[in-house]
Protein backbone atom coordinates (compact mmCIF):
# COMPACT_ATOMS: atom_id res chain seq x y z
CA UNK A 1 0.00 0.00 0.00
CA UNK A 2 1.05 3.26 -1.14
CA UNK A 3 0.12 5.09 2.06
CA UNK A 4 -2.82 5.89 4.55
CA UNK A 5 -6.33 6.42 3.33
CA UNK A 6 -5.68 10.23 4.53
CA UNK A 7 -3.08 10.55 2.75
CA UNK A 8 -4.61 8.98 -0.47
CA UNK A 9 -7.86 11.02 -0.46
CA UNK A 10 -5.21 14.01 -0.17
CA UNK A 11 -3.25 12.56 -3.03
CA UNK A 12 -6.93 13.12 -5.02
CA UNK A 13 -7.96 16.17 -4.57
CA UNK A 14 -4.34 17.81 -5.25
CA UNK A 15 -4.21 16.16 -8.67
CA UNK A 16 -8.08 17.02 -9.30
CA UNK A 17 -6.82 20.48 -9.01
CA UNK A 18 -4.29 20.24 -11.31
CA UNK A 19 -6.22 18.05 -14.16
CA UNK A 20 -9.66 21.09 -13.49
CA UNK A 21 -6.62 23.68 -14.19
CA UNK A 22 -4.46 22.02 -16.57
CA UNK A 23 -6.77 22.42 -19.64
CA UNK A 24 -9.98 24.71 -20.43
CA UNK A 25 -12.22 22.13 -21.13
CA UNK A 26 -10.95 19.49 -18.05
CA UNK A 27 -14.12 20.53 -15.87
CA UNK A 28 -16.32 19.60 -18.74
CA UNK A 29 -14.46 16.42 -19.69
CA UNK A 30 -15.33 15.26 -16.40
CA UNK A 31 -18.86 15.79 -16.93
CA UNK A 32 -19.45 15.28 -20.43
CA UNK A 33 -19.54 12.53 -23.47
CA UNK A 34 -16.88 15.05 -24.50
CA UNK A 35 -13.62 12.71 -24.64
CA UNK A 36 -10.59 13.55 -22.26
CA UNK A 37 -7.42 14.63 -24.62
CA UNK A 38 -4.66 15.51 -22.57
CA UNK A 39 -2.29 13.16 -25.15
CA UNK A 40 -0.39 16.89 -25.66
CA UNK A 41 -0.99 17.98 -21.86
CA UNK A 42 1.71 15.88 -19.42
CA UNK A 43 0.91 17.65 -16.40
CA UNK A 44 -3.02 16.81 -17.23
CA UNK A 45 -2.04 13.07 -18.07
CA UNK A 46 -0.47 12.50 -15.14
CA UNK A 47 -2.76 13.94 -12.68
CA UNK A 48 -5.39 11.99 -14.33
CA UNK A 49 -3.05 9.07 -13.87
CA UNK A 50 -2.61 9.29 -10.04
CA UNK A 51 -6.18 10.00 -9.41
CA UNK A 52 -6.66 6.86 -10.72
CA UNK A 53 -3.73 5.19 -9.14
CA UNK A 54 -5.05 6.72 -5.39
CA UNK A 55 -8.53 5.53 -6.01
CA UNK A 56 -7.89 2.28 -6.74
CA UNK A 57 -5.45 2.04 -3.54
CA UNK A 58 -7.96 3.53 -1.49
CA UNK A 59 -10.40 0.57 -2.62
CA UNK A 60 -7.80 -2.03 -1.94
CA UNK A 61 -7.46 -0.28 1.73
CA UNK A 62 -11.32 -0.30 2.25
CA UNK A 63 -12.43 -3.45 0.51
CA UNK A 64 -13.41 -6.55 2.77
CA UNK A 65 -12.96 -10.55 1.24
CA UNK A 66 -16.85 -10.30 -0.15
CA UNK A 67 -16.25 -6.89 -1.61
CA UNK A 68 -13.89 -8.94 -3.55
CA UNK A 69 -15.76 -11.18 -4.42
CA UNK A 70 -18.32 -9.40 -5.22
CA UNK A 71 -16.48 -6.97 -7.43
CA UNK A 72 -14.92 -10.14 -9.47
CA UNK A 73 -19.16 -10.82 -10.23
CA UNK A 74 -19.03 -7.53 -11.64
CA UNK A 75 -16.02 -7.39 -13.29
CA UNK A 76 -17.20 -10.75 -15.57
CA UNK A 77 -20.51 -9.88 -16.24
CA UNK A 78 -19.52 -6.84 -17.47
CA UNK A 79 -16.94 -7.85 -19.95
CA UNK A 80 -19.88 -10.49 -21.16
CA UNK A 81 -21.80 -7.38 -21.78
CA UNK A 82 -18.93 -5.39 -23.90
CA UNK A 83 -18.39 -9.20 -25.70
CA UNK A 84 -22.53 -9.22 -26.30
CA UNK A 85 -22.55 -5.60 -27.66
CA UNK A 86 -19.72 -5.85 -29.95
CA UNK A 87 -21.50 -8.65 -31.50
CA UNK A 88 -24.60 -7.19 -32.10
CA UNK A 89 -23.30 -3.70 -33.02
CA UNK A 90 -25.04 -2.26 -30.76
CA UNK A 91 -22.28 1.29 -30.02
CA UNK A 92 -23.15 1.93 -33.59
CA UNK A 93 -27.70 1.52 -33.71
CA UNK A 94 -27.27 4.52 -31.04
CA UNK A 95 -26.49 8.31 -32.02
CA UNK A 96 -23.82 10.15 -30.86
CA UNK A 97 -25.63 13.35 -30.08
CA UNK A 98 -28.47 12.33 -28.48
CA UNK A 99 -30.62 9.62 -26.69
CA UNK A 100 -32.34 6.86 -28.36
CA UNK A 101 -35.71 4.81 -26.95
CA UNK A 102 -34.44 1.21 -26.13
CA UNK A 103 -37.23 -0.42 -28.19
CA UNK A 104 -36.13 1.35 -31.26
CA UNK A 105 -32.10 0.27 -30.58
CA UNK A 106 -33.76 -3.06 -29.88
CA UNK A 107 -35.31 -3.32 -32.91
CA UNK A 108 -32.73 -1.93 -35.42
CA UNK A 109 -30.20 -4.22 -34.06
CA UNK A 110 -32.38 -7.02 -34.29
CA UNK A 111 -32.18 -8.30 -30.42
CA UNK A 112 -34.51 -9.19 -28.02
CA UNK A 113 -35.67 -5.87 -25.82
CA UNK A 114 -35.27 -7.56 -22.44
CA UNK A 115 -31.83 -8.97 -23.32
CA UNK A 116 -30.85 -5.39 -24.11
CA UNK A 117 -32.01 -3.83 -21.10
CA UNK A 118 -30.44 -6.44 -19.33
CA UNK A 119 -26.94 -6.08 -20.73
CA UNK A 120 -26.93 -2.35 -21.42
CA UNK A 121 -28.06 -0.98 -17.66
CA UNK A 122 -24.99 -3.89 -16.49
CA UNK A 123 -22.76 -1.87 -18.99
CA UNK A 124 -23.74 1.09 -17.46
CA UNK A 125 -22.27 0.59 -13.99
CA UNK A 126 -19.20 0.16 -15.66
CA UNK A 127 -19.43 3.14 -17.58
CA UNK A 128 -20.07 2.22 -21.22
CA UNK A 129 -23.20 4.06 -22.32
CA UNK A 130 -25.66 5.66 -20.22
CA UNK A 131 -29.87 6.04 -19.46
CA UNK A 132 -30.02 9.37 -19.62
CA UNK A 133 -33.93 9.01 -18.59
CA UNK A 134 -36.02 5.91 -18.15
CA UNK A 135 -35.97 3.54 -20.98
CA UNK A 136 -33.47 5.97 -22.79
CA UNK A 137 -30.29 5.03 -24.09
CA UNK A 138 -27.03 7.05 -24.50
CA UNK A 139 -23.95 7.37 -25.54
CA UNK A 140 -21.37 7.85 -22.31
CA UNK A 141 -17.63 9.60 -22.58
CA UNK A 142 -16.38 6.55 -23.26
CA UNK A 143 -18.91 4.31 -25.18
CA UNK A 144 -18.78 7.36 -27.72
CA UNK A 145 -15.10 6.84 -28.05
CA UNK A 146 -15.46 3.26 -28.76
CA UNK A 147 -17.61 4.72 -31.91
CA UNK A 148 -15.32 7.22 -33.25
CA UNK A 149 -11.83 5.26 -32.84
CA UNK A 150 -12.28 1.89 -33.98
CA UNK A 151 -8.89 1.13 -32.34
CA UNK A 152 -11.12 0.66 -29.25
CA UNK A 153 -13.35 -1.63 -30.54
CA UNK A 154 -10.43 -3.81 -32.48
CA UNK A 155 -9.01 -4.29 -28.98
CA UNK A 156 -12.05 -5.27 -26.96
CA UNK A 157 -12.92 -7.75 -29.61
CA UNK A 158 -9.60 -9.44 -29.51
CA UNK A 159 -10.06 -9.18 -26.04
CA UNK A 160 -13.59 -10.61 -25.28
CA UNK A 161 -13.02 -13.32 -28.22
CA UNK A 162 -9.23 -14.81 -27.46
CA UNK A 163 -7.90 -13.26 -24.69
CA UNK A 164 -10.53 -13.64 -22.27
CA UNK A 165 -11.31 -17.42 -23.21
CA UNK A 166 -7.33 -18.34 -23.16
CA UNK A 167 -7.08 -16.94 -19.54
CA UNK A 168 -9.92 -18.95 -18.55
CA UNK A 169 -8.19 -22.67 -19.87
CA UNK A 170 -4.90 -21.43 -17.78
CA UNK A 171 -5.98 -23.90 -15.03
CA UNK A 172 -6.47 -26.26 -16.91
CA UNK A 173 -3.49 -25.99 -18.70
CA UNK A 174 -1.51 -26.09 -15.80
CA UNK A 175 -2.97 -29.26 -14.61
CA UNK A 176 -2.75 -31.09 -17.82
CA UNK A 177 0.68 -29.96 -18.74
CA UNK A 178 2.89 -28.86 -15.30
CA UNK A 179 5.60 -26.36 -16.10
CA UNK A 180 5.95 -26.95 -19.94
CA UNK A 181 7.84 -24.32 -22.25
CA UNK A 182 6.22 -25.74 -25.50
CA UNK A 183 4.26 -23.83 -27.43
CA UNK A 184 1.47 -26.07 -28.20
CA UNK A 185 0.47 -26.98 -24.76
CA UNK A 186 -0.92 -23.60 -23.67
CA UNK A 187 -3.75 -22.13 -22.22
CA UNK A 188 -4.41 -21.07 -25.62
CA UNK A 189 -4.59 -24.48 -26.63
CA UNK A 190 -6.69 -25.80 -24.83
CA UNK A 191 -9.40 -23.13 -24.77
CA UNK A 192 -9.78 -23.44 -29.34
CA UNK A 193 -8.82 -26.70 -29.20
CA UNK A 194 -5.97 -26.81 -31.43
CA UNK A 195 -2.00 -28.81 -31.06
CA UNK A 196 -0.80 -26.06 -33.09
CA UNK A 197 1.30 -22.74 -31.58
CA UNK A 198 -0.54 -19.58 -31.58
CA UNK A 199 0.91 -18.08 -34.93
CA UNK A 200 0.27 -21.08 -36.42
CA UNK A 201 -2.96 -21.54 -35.87
CA UNK A 202 -3.49 -18.00 -36.54
CA UNK A 203 -2.28 -18.13 -40.26
CA UNK A 204 -5.41 -21.37 -40.64
CA UNK A 205 -8.04 -18.25 -40.27
CA UNK A 206 -8.31 -15.11 -42.15
CA UNK A 207 -10.72 -13.82 -39.94
CA UNK A 208 -8.74 -14.33 -37.02
CA UNK A 209 -5.58 -13.29 -38.59
CA UNK A 210 -7.59 -9.52 -39.43
CA UNK A 211 -8.85 -9.53 -36.04
CA UNK A 212 -5.03 -10.11 -34.31
CA UNK A 213 -3.93 -7.51 -36.92
CA UNK A 214 -6.20 -4.40 -35.81
CA UNK A 215 -5.25 -5.49 -32.32
CA UNK A 216 -1.92 -5.07 -32.75
CA UNK A 217 -2.54 -1.73 -34.46
CA UNK A 218 -5.26 -0.50 -31.52
CA UNK A 219 -2.04 -1.51 -29.18
CA UNK A 220 0.36 1.00 -31.66
CA UNK A 221 -1.92 3.75 -30.40
CA UNK A 222 -2.82 3.33 -27.12
CA UNK A 223 -1.06 5.48 -24.96
CA UNK A 224 1.29 3.36 -23.06
CA UNK A 225 2.71 1.16 -26.28
CA UNK A 226 2.63 4.04 -28.66
CA UNK A 227 5.43 3.89 -31.48
CA UNK A 228 6.35 7.26 -30.58
CA UNK A 229 8.12 5.68 -27.20
CA UNK A 230 10.97 4.43 -29.36
CA UNK A 231 12.28 8.25 -29.61
CA UNK A 232 12.26 8.76 -26.05
CA UNK A 233 14.20 5.87 -24.69
CA UNK A 234 17.64 5.74 -26.75
CA UNK A 235 19.92 8.99 -27.69
CA UNK A 236 19.12 7.55 -31.60
CA UNK A 237 20.90 11.35 -32.50
CA UNK A 238 24.06 9.95 -31.14
CA UNK A 239 24.80 7.39 -33.78
CA UNK A 240 24.92 9.70 -37.09
CA UNK A 241 24.96 8.28 -39.72
CA UNK A 242 23.79 4.15 -39.10
CA UNK A 243 22.72 1.26 -40.48
CA UNK A 244 19.76 -0.42 -38.20
CA UNK A 245 18.22 -4.19 -38.55
CA UNK A 246 14.40 -4.46 -37.55
CA UNK A 247 14.08 -7.50 -35.76
CA UNK A 248 11.23 -9.23 -36.20
CA UNK A 249 9.68 -5.47 -37.63
CA UNK A 250 6.79 -6.59 -39.27
CA UNK A 251 5.93 -4.22 -42.47
CA UNK A 252 8.36 -1.87 -41.22
CA UNK A 253 6.16 0.78 -38.92
CA UNK A 254 9.27 1.65 -36.18
CA UNK A 255 11.37 1.65 -39.43
CA UNK A 256 9.28 4.09 -40.89
CA UNK A 257 8.83 6.32 -37.45
CA UNK A 258 12.91 6.60 -36.72
CA UNK A 259 13.68 7.40 -40.58
CA UNK A 260 11.11 10.09 -40.65
CA UNK A 261 13.11 11.46 -37.88
CA UNK A 262 16.48 10.62 -39.08
CA UNK A 263 17.52 11.06 -42.35
CA UNK A 264 21.23 9.77 -42.13
CA UNK A 265 20.01 6.06 -40.72
CA UNK A 266 19.13 3.37 -43.19
CA UNK A 267 16.76 -0.07 -42.10
CA UNK A 268 16.84 -3.50 -43.25
CA UNK A 269 13.47 -4.77 -41.95
CA UNK A 270 13.35 -8.67 -41.64
CA UNK A 271 10.73 -10.74 -40.83
CA UNK A 272 8.79 -14.00 -42.15
CA UNK A 273 8.33 -14.44 -46.24
CA UNK A 274 4.46 -14.47 -45.46
CA UNK A 275 4.82 -11.04 -43.38
CA UNK A 276 7.33 -9.33 -45.45
CA UNK A 277 5.08 -9.77 -48.42
CA UNK A 278 2.77 -7.23 -47.48
CA UNK A 279 5.18 -4.09 -47.20
CA UNK A 280 5.38 -3.04 -50.37
CA UNK A 281 1.47 -1.77 -49.84
CA UNK A 282 1.99 -0.27 -46.37
CA UNK A 283 5.37 1.98 -47.51
CA UNK A 284 4.58 2.55 -51.15
CA UNK A 285 2.76 5.48 -50.26
CA UNK A 286 5.82 6.97 -48.33
CA UNK A 287 7.91 9.90 -49.10
CA UNK A 288 10.54 8.95 -51.41
CA UNK A 289 13.29 10.40 -49.15
CA UNK A 290 12.00 7.66 -46.48
CA UNK A 291 11.27 4.71 -48.61
CA UNK A 292 13.87 4.63 -49.91
CA UNK A 293 16.45 4.30 -46.86
CA UNK A 294 13.48 1.06 -45.83
CA UNK A 295 14.62 -2.55 -47.42
CA UNK A 296 13.36 -5.75 -46.76
CA UNK A 297 14.38 -9.08 -46.35
CA UNK A 298 13.04 -12.38 -45.36
CA UNK A 299 14.42 -13.76 -42.20
CA UNK A 300 13.72 -16.53 -39.26
CA UNK A 301 15.82 -14.59 -36.42
CA UNK A 302 15.69 -17.89 -34.85
CA UNK A 303 18.90 -18.65 -37.43
CA UNK A 304 22.31 -17.22 -37.64
CA UNK A 305 22.57 -13.56 -39.39
CA UNK A 306 23.94 -13.40 -42.74
CA UNK A 307 27.30 -12.18 -42.73
CA UNK A 308 26.72 -9.03 -45.41
CA UNK A 309 24.38 -8.11 -42.69
CA UNK A 310 26.39 -8.86 -39.25
CA UNK A 311 29.37 -7.03 -40.92
CA UNK A 312 27.53 -3.72 -41.56
CA UNK A 313 24.79 -3.44 -39.16
CA UNK A 314 25.22 -0.54 -36.31
CA UNK A 315 22.03 -1.11 -33.95
CA UNK A 316 19.66 -4.71 -33.88
CA UNK A 317 16.66 -3.17 -32.73
CA UNK A 318 13.78 -5.82 -31.39
CA UNK A 319 10.63 -4.16 -30.20
CA UNK A 320 7.83 -6.62 -28.23
CA UNK A 321 9.87 -9.76 -29.85
CA UNK A 322 11.91 -11.55 -27.19
CA UNK A 323 9.03 -11.47 -24.58
CA UNK A 324 7.40 -13.92 -26.96
CA UNK A 325 10.01 -16.49 -26.31
CA UNK A 326 10.61 -18.68 -23.06
CA UNK A 327 14.30 -18.75 -21.90
CA UNK A 328 15.73 -21.22 -23.92
CA UNK A 329 13.88 -19.67 -27.26
CA UNK A 330 15.19 -15.92 -26.67
CA UNK A 331 18.49 -17.53 -25.45
CA UNK A 332 19.07 -18.89 -29.44
CA UNK A 333 17.76 -15.89 -30.81
CA UNK A 334 19.88 -13.55 -28.88
CA UNK A 335 22.87 -15.55 -29.50
CA UNK A 336 22.45 -15.20 -33.26
CA UNK A 337 22.33 -11.68 -32.88
CA UNK A 338 25.61 -11.48 -30.02
CA UNK A 339 27.37 -13.69 -33.22
CA UNK A 340 26.45 -10.73 -35.63
CA UNK A 341 27.75 -7.70 -33.47
CA UNK A 342 31.02 -7.82 -35.72
CA UNK A 343 31.03 -3.95 -36.86
CA UNK A 344 32.61 -1.57 -33.71
CA UNK A 345 30.36 -0.15 -31.58
CA UNK A 346 27.74 -2.61 -32.90
CA UNK A 347 24.88 -2.75 -30.47
CA UNK A 348 21.39 -4.92 -29.47
CA UNK A 349 18.39 -2.29 -28.55
CA UNK A 350 15.71 -4.31 -27.05
CA UNK A 351 12.48 -2.38 -26.31
CA UNK A 352 10.14 -4.81 -24.23
CA UNK A 353 8.84 -4.61 -20.49
CA UNK A 354 10.93 -5.09 -17.72
CA UNK A 355 8.49 -6.07 -15.24
CA UNK A 356 8.92 -4.46 -11.55
CA UNK A 357 9.69 -5.91 -7.86
CA UNK A 358 6.33 -6.92 -6.64
CA UNK A 359 4.65 -3.71 -4.81
CA UNK A 360 7.23 -1.16 -5.85
CA UNK A 361 4.77 0.54 -8.17
CA UNK A 362 0.89 1.28 -7.40
CA UNK A 363 -0.80 -1.85 -7.46
CA UNK A 364 -2.80 -0.89 -10.67
CA UNK A 365 0.29 0.05 -12.73
CA UNK A 366 1.58 -3.39 -11.35
CA UNK A 367 -1.45 -5.19 -12.69
CA UNK A 368 -1.73 -3.96 -15.88
CA UNK A 369 2.05 -4.96 -16.86
CA UNK A 370 1.48 -8.49 -15.19
CA UNK A 371 -1.71 -8.74 -17.12
CA UNK A 372 1.05 -8.78 -19.84
CA UNK A 373 2.92 -11.40 -17.89
CA UNK A 374 0.12 -13.90 -17.72
CA UNK A 375 -1.16 -13.08 -21.16
CA UNK A 376 2.33 -14.29 -22.52
CA UNK A 377 2.43 -17.48 -20.29
CA UNK A 378 -0.64 -18.25 -21.55
CA UNK A 379 -0.33 -17.85 -25.35
CA UNK A 380 3.02 -18.92 -25.60
CA UNK A 381 4.65 -20.40 -22.75
CA UNK A 382 6.76 -17.27 -22.03
CA UNK A 383 6.48 -14.21 -19.66
CA UNK A 384 7.47 -10.54 -19.22
CA UNK A 385 10.75 -10.66 -17.10
CA UNK A 386 12.03 -8.69 -13.91
CA UNK A 387 15.50 -6.87 -14.97
CA UNK A 388 17.46 -9.57 -13.18
CA UNK A 389 16.01 -12.07 -15.31
CA UNK A 390 17.14 -9.84 -18.50
CA UNK A 391 20.52 -9.65 -17.06
CA UNK A 392 20.42 -13.37 -16.52
CA UNK A 393 18.94 -14.14 -19.93
CA UNK A 394 22.02 -11.81 -21.49
CA UNK A 395 24.71 -13.49 -19.91
CA UNK A 396 23.32 -16.73 -20.57
CA UNK A 397 23.87 -15.76 -24.35
CA UNK A 398 26.82 -17.40 -26.61
CA UNK A 399 28.89 -14.89 -26.86
CA UNK A 400 27.74 -13.43 -23.72
CA UNK A 401 25.91 -10.37 -23.38
CA UNK A 402 25.50 -7.55 -21.36
CA UNK A 403 23.24 -4.73 -20.11
CA UNK A 404 24.97 -1.97 -20.54
CA UNK A 405 21.83 0.80 -19.98
CA UNK A 406 18.40 1.08 -19.63
CA UNK A 407 15.47 3.60 -19.78
CA UNK A 408 11.63 3.70 -19.33
CA UNK A 409 10.17 6.12 -21.21
CA UNK A 410 7.51 8.52 -19.82
CA UNK A 411 4.12 7.45 -20.12
CA UNK A 412 5.17 3.48 -21.78
CA UNK A 413 4.67 0.59 -20.69
CA UNK A 414 8.22 -0.81 -22.16
CA UNK A 415 11.79 -0.08 -21.64
CA UNK A 416 14.67 0.31 -23.92
CA UNK A 417 17.38 -1.61 -23.24
CA UNK A 418 21.70 -1.51 -24.55
CA UNK A 419 22.64 -4.56 -25.09
CA UNK A 420 26.50 -5.01 -26.22
CA UNK A 421 28.73 -7.98 -26.27
CA UNK A 422 30.58 -8.99 -22.80
CA UNK A 423 34.34 -8.43 -23.91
Amino acid sequence: MEGSLDNLVARIATSAKVLSSSTPASKAHLSTNDPVDDSQNELAQKARQDISYAAREILLLVSEPNDYLEQHQVNYQQLSCLKWLLHFNILNHIPLDEPVLFSTVAESANVPLSRLKSVARMAITGGMLSEPQPNYLAHSRISAQFVTNSNFIDWAKFMTQYSAPTAEKFTEATARWGDTSEKNQTAYNVAFGTDLPFFAHLAQSQDMSATFAAYMRSLNNSQGIALKHILGGFDWGSLGKANIVDVGGSTGQASILLATHFPEFSFLVQDLTETIANAPGVISSLDTNIKSRINFSAHDFRTPQPDSVAQNTDIFFLRKIIHDWPAGDARIILSHLSQALQKPGARIVIMDTILPEPGSVPASEEGALRVRDLTMAQSFNSGERELSEWVELFESSTPRLKLREWKKPQGSVMSIMVVVRDE
